[in-house]
């Protein structure tokens, strides 16, 4: 067995978007291996966003999140792409809204469907 100390006290794997960014929390980037570049993805018919370790693909925009994790979070500042994000799904991202991800082990990535809001 591979037990996760940190994960009982991190609670579930959040994703949390607000006006300014994405927010991952210490459980996600956990679950991703603690990577030190992430890739974050959308798909418009699921209305899902993806992230994922960057493993060195071509032509795609990696996030350097190594050293940035603060009291077990780290954010992305996309105000643009939330700006686009509330426009296509009707959702109002003030104040920020909170999604549990789930996880797609072939791929190894985590997800949150926009459609099913924690709280």
């Amino acid at each position: 067995m591979k037990f996760d100390w940190n994960y009982i006290p991190a609670g579930a794997p959040y994703l949390t978007i607000g006006t300014l960014g994405i927010s991952l929390n210490s459980a996600v980037l956990s679950l991703l291996g603690n990577p030190n570049k992430i890739l974050l993805g959308f798909d418009p018919e699921a209305m899902a966003i993806g992230v994922k370790p960057y493993e060195g693909e071509l032509g795609v925009k990696p996030y350097d999140i190594g050293g940035r994790v603060k009291n077990g979070w780290v954010k992305i500042g996309c105000k643009d792409f939330i700006q686009f994000l509330s426009q296509r799904s009707g959702i109002q991202f003030s104040p920020a809204k909170r999604f549990i991800a789930a996880r797609d082990h072939e791929s190894n990535i985590l997800y949150v469907n926009l459609n099913e809001k924690e709280g």
